[in-house]
C-alpha cells in the first residue's frame, strides 16, 4: 500500500500528522503550566518567610516600631497574660477574599525558671511564629504552614 499519492498527501497522513502535533502541543502546555505553579509556590513562599522572620525579629527585639508590613490595611490583635503572649497579624493579599489572606502568628510562652514553680522571675521564654497562606484563592486544600521556633532569652517581661 503507497500511502503517498502522485498527487500529494493523502487524508490519512494529514490526520497523523495533526494528531501527533496536537499531542506535542498538550506536553508543552502542561509543562508550562507545571512550571508555572511551581514558580508561584517558590514566589509565595518566599513573601511568607520574609513577613515570618520579621515578625520573629520584632518579637526578639522587643521593638513596637518594627513594621512587619509597610501595609496600613494590616490588622494586628494581641492577648498578653503572665505565661502567653499571642500577637496575631493579618496580611491582606487578596481583596474579593479575605479568607483567604496571609495570617502570622507569634506566640511567646514563659518558660517555667529552674525550680520548674514560677513563670514571673523567668527570662527563657519559647518563640512560635507561624503563617498561614493559600497558594490558590478561593482553594481550602491550597493552604500552607510555615512555622519557626526559638529561644528568647531575657528582655522584657510579658506581664508589663
Amino acid at each position: 500500500m503507497n500511502l503517498k499519492s502522485q498527487k500529494g498527501y493523502s487524508l490519512l497522513e494529514i490526520g497523523v500528522g495533526l494528531i501527533i502535533i496536537t499531542i506535542f502541543m498538550i506536553c508543552g502546555v502542561t509543562m508550562l503550566k507545571g512550571t508555572y505553579n511551581t514558580y508561584r509556590l517558590v514566589d509565595l513562599k518566599n513573601i511568607a518567610l520574609s513577613y515570618l522572620i520579621k515578625g520573629t525579629e520584632k518579637e526578639l527585639l522587643d521593638n513596637d516600631l518594627i513594621s512587619i508590613t509597610d501595609n496600613p490595611d494590616d490588622t494586628t490583635i494581641k492577648v498578653n497574660t503572665e505565661e502567653l503572649k499571642i500577637i496575631e497579624t493579618i496580611i491582606p493579599n487578596n481583596k474579593l477574599n479575605p479568607e483567604y489572606d496571609m495570617v502570622l502568628i507569634t506566640t511567646v510562652e514563659t518558660l517555667p525558671d529552674k525550680n520548674a514553680k514560677s513563670y514571673k522571675n523567668s527570662k527563657v521564654k519559647l518563640l512560635t511564629s507561624t503563617i498561614e497562606f493559600y497558594i490558590r484563592n478561593g482553594d481550602p486544600s491550597s493552604k500552607r504552614v510555615l512555622t519557626l521556633q526559638t529561644l528568647k532569652i531575657g528582655g522584657k517581661e510579658l506581664g508589663t
